[in-house]
């Protein structure tokens, strides 16, 4: 309990006192609860400010939500208007929206999609571990009484179980692949493409200097830099010591 406290203050980011204008919800159709609606706002906040703080330009006070109530219809309207398959929700980069199926995991999805929406809106092409790792982070989002991030038990079980299995060449070939090759490594029921990168980025928060190293590696991923340079020029001790510490965190995590 001790250590879960521990990094929760590390990498739970503490919601800061940015003037910002409150961000609204603009629904071209459906709606959401008022409760719901304000636990979206509450979390938004968070994560805009997240990106504040990391120096990342944020131009977006308002978001385009479509809700639907009717699963049929969500999946209609994604066949029609999207190659996204998720049964949940999709971020439209062509529309500008964030497209949500309300179910049981709806405030998840819509954390999970506004961290596209954010980092989509100044950087239309970000390497798919640092746009999908960052959402899979944000996506466990507390909105309670106070902000922070939950850690993803179920990912983090199955980083301990590939330790020794090849973990080390896999994160560098996470760090170095296209987009599309990406995602069709990303097969169920493993998710390997998706898990490690959320493991990437959950390391690096963790560090001290998470903002200043999450800043830094954003900006010089937009000024076309590759993933692996970035971090071994960022990391101490090189791409090497970043391997190593990261196995050691994640060997020395109690689930």
């Amino acid at each position: 309990m001790k250590k879960l406290i521990f990094i929760l203050f590390v990498f739970g980011i503490v919601i800061s006192a940015f003037t910002q204008e409150e961000i609204t919800m603009n629904y071209i159709s459906g709606k959401v609860s008022q409760e719901t609606e304000n636990k979206m706002k509450k979390g938004s906040q968070f994560i805009v400010d997240f990106y504040k703080k990391i120096g990342f330009p944020i131009t977006i006070s308002k978001i385009d939500l479509r809700v639907f109530s009717s699963f049929d219809k969500y999946k209609s309207h994604q066949e029609l208007n999207s190659n996204a398959r998720s049964n949940n929700g999709y971020f439209s980069i062509s529309k500008q929206e964030i497209v949500l199926f309300d179910n049981d995991r709806m405030l998840k999805t819509f954390n999970h999609e506004f961290n596209h929406y954010l980092l989509r809106s100044n950087f239309k092409s970000p390497p798919k571990w640092i746009n999908e790792g960052l959402s899979e982070y944000f996506e466990f989002l507390n909105v309670a009484d106070s902000c922070y991030v939950l850690p993803q038990k179920k990912k983090i079980a199955r980083i301990k179980n590939w330790i020794g299995t090849g973990l080390d060449n896999d994160i560098e070939q996470i760090l170095i692949v296209s987009n599309e090759q990406w995602s069709k490594q990303n097969i169920e029921p493993e998710y390997r493409s998706s898990t490690i990168s959320y493991a990437i980025v959950l390391f690096l928060m963790s560090n001290k200097d998470s903002e200043l190293i999450i800043g830094e590696i954003i900006n010089e991923l937009m000024n076309e830099e590759k993933s692996v340079d970035i971090i071994s020029n960022l990391y101490p001790g090189g791409f090497v010591e970043f391997k190593n510490d990261f196995t050691k965190f994640y060997k020395e995590w109690n689930l």
